[in-house]
């Protein structure tokens, strides 16, 4: 099979020839029609201590070509998606497990594309994981910090599928996708200070918070936005829960494979949520398996908002 593949320390990854991953047992082979791509793809193949070789990506949706023995759930001819965290999905075949949690899988509904569900696993999935941490109600407010952002598209729709008033920040230059997402407030960050922003446009504060983008020092900044037990949540572990919890308020640091919704059931509500009009996939560009790298690296550089999806 084709693969783009990172061998050695530092390089950017390379589309080559490489083994099919054979499927063990509970295991399915996938033919990959579609990847997502995601920062975390850079940060493992940035990262000194992932084992090399490796085959960059991990979010796919694709039709199973194989099962493994004792596999129960899928077929050959079935159209699938989830997140292959061993075997990778930039290349034309991927092997995840039938059911685990570390890499989810689930049918795709025949109404859904192939490249919407690929944009869905890791994005959709944190979003969804943050949402339900953060415990936002019909009616209450949450704030986004980097609501143009991919996570926080999805999610700012599933919040406002749940009756929630939500409002985020983002550039100045993404208004116009902060627009598409009916917020009841958006602060570009490079052109106001987004805690006199908020404050104005809510006097009594929100009900939580979902960080994206900060660090810690900039995050404790907004601590003064979330009325008194208020929630303020993390991806990317900017949240000293000493700090919040002195201030009579709840910090969480969010890490979606430590969480329910990182399962079956989870992609379960994800996908089901995009039949019913609930949400959509912000897919910003796609570009083909040969282009992977170049993908990759324009989602690194932070100059697209939303999804790349390579078609496979």
């Amino acid at each position: 099979m084709r693969a783009v593949v990172v061998e050695h320390r530092h390089e950017l990854g390379t589309l080559r020839d490489w083994p099919n991953p054979v499927p063990g047992e509970r295991e399915i082979l996938v033919r990959v029609s579609a990847a997502g791509v995601n920062p975390v793809d850079w940060k493992r193949r940035d990262d000194d201590e992932t084992p090399l070789p490796l085959v960059l990506g991990q979010d796919f949706a694709g039709v199973v070509a194989g099962v493994g023995a004792g596999v129960r759930r899928y077929a050959v001819g079935d159209r699938v998606f989830g997140i292959a965290r061993a075997h990778g999905s930039y290349a034309e075949l991927t092997v995840v497990p039938e059911d685990e949690n570390q890499q989810p899988v689930a049918h795709i509904p025949n109404d859904v594309g192939d490249a919407d569900a690929a944009a869905l696993p890791t994005a959709a999935l944190t979003a969804l994981a943050c949402v339900e941490r953060v415990g936002v109600h019909a009616g209450e407010v949450l704030f986004i910090v980097g609501v143009t952002g991919a996570v926080g598209q999805y999610a700012a729709q599933i919040a406002r599928d749940r009756g929630v008033e939500v409002a985020g920040s983002g550039k100045s230059d993404n208004a116009e996708v902060a627009q598409s997402l009916s917020l009841g407030a958006y602060v570009s960050y490079d052109r106001e200070d987004v805690v006199s922003a908020v404050r104005a446009k809510y006097a009594q504060g929100v009900h939580a918070i979902i960080d994206l983008a900060d660090n810690a020092s900039a995050l404790q900044k907004l601590t003064v936005l979330l009325r008194s037990g208020g929630t303020i949540a993390s991806t990317i572990h900017a949240v000293d829960e000493a700090y919040v919890r002195e201030r009579g308020l709840r910090g969480l640091n969010v890490n979606l494979f430590e969480s329910p919704q990182s399962s079956h059931e989870g992609l379960r509500t994800i996908i089901d949520m995009v039949e019913r009009g609930a949400i959509r996939a912000p897919i910003a560009a796609e570009r083909n398996l040969s282009d992977a790298v170049e993908a990759l690296e324009l989602q690194k550089s932070g100059a697209i908002s939303g999804k790349i999806i390579v078609t496979i």
